[in-house]
């Protein structure tokens, strides 16, 4: 066990914290296939609770539901991986373990600072590459890869939206997809769906980017001085 009172009681935290972490990241995961799978799921809820949220249900969007869903999952996994080698590493006083933690913390970190000065320096740009990069490596494959022909359809079909800027995408590789409606409907495209959802909501983006920072920079901290109390236990023994 690690040296000192400061250093047990970082531990402890420490693994307090990852643990929740992980117990969070399957909780979320968990609801977010269910939801995802069963559509009924939420009245199944609120009719086991006995709350009526027949008014509520009836005012959501089933595109914006269903992109939070896929958000909850992301994030849900990412608790879920982030805690399991907090937990292992705190608890067994694993440097391996620690310093898989610090750097799959510290990877993040650096990816989501990249993301956001990118985000405000070539705003257009990362629009239409993320167009083009929906185009070409799912919807020219939707044909030909069984894999992005299941993955496509869901999404076109739980957000109603077609290929990447609409309909017109799918045009030279012959009829569109059964999941989307195009000869009823004009839709929209799924990647310029999801970024007019970030744009609308990016205030709440932003502060939830800025708790999530501030946090992994408490999580690096706290890995290195866990890290160097299990490093001096060892010299010492």
């Amino acid at each position: 066990m690690v040296q000192g009172c400061g250093n047990k009681c970082v531990k402890y935290f420490f693994w307090l914290i990852n643990l929740l972490f992980f117990v969070l990241g399957c909780a979320i995961v968990g609801l977010s296939i269910w939801l995802l799978v069963d559509k009924n799921s939420l009245a199944t809820v609120a009719s086991t609770v006995k709350v009526d949220l027949s008014q509520v249900l009836s005012q959501i969007n089933i595109q914006q539901f269903n992109l939070i869903l896929y958000v909850a999952l992301a994030i849900g996994g990412a608790l879920l991986i982030l805690g399991f080698f907090g937990c292992c590493g705190s608890c067994c006083e694993s440097v391996c373990a620690i310093v898989i933690y610090f750097l799959l913390v510290l990877i993040l970190f650096v990816i989501e600072v990249i993301a956001i000065v990118l985000y405000f320096v070539k705003k257009n740009d990362l629009l239409q590459g993320f167009v083009t990069v929906w185009r070409e490596e799912l919807v020219s494959k939707y044909n030909t890869q069984q894999q992005v022909h299941q993955v496509l359809d869901q999404i076109q079909s739980s957000l109603q939206c077609c290929g990447a800027a609409g309909c017109s995408d799918y045009v030279q590789y012959g009829a569109f997809p059964t999941s989307c409606q195009c000869a009823t409907v004009q839709q929209q495209g799924c990647a310029t769906l999801l970024w007019n959802a970030f744009q609308n909501n990016l205030i709440y983006v932003a502060f939830v980017l800025i708790i999530v920072l501030f946090v992994e920079v408490l999580a690096m901290i706290f890995a290195c001085i866990i890290r160097g109390a299990v490093k001096e236990k060892c010299s010492q023994a």
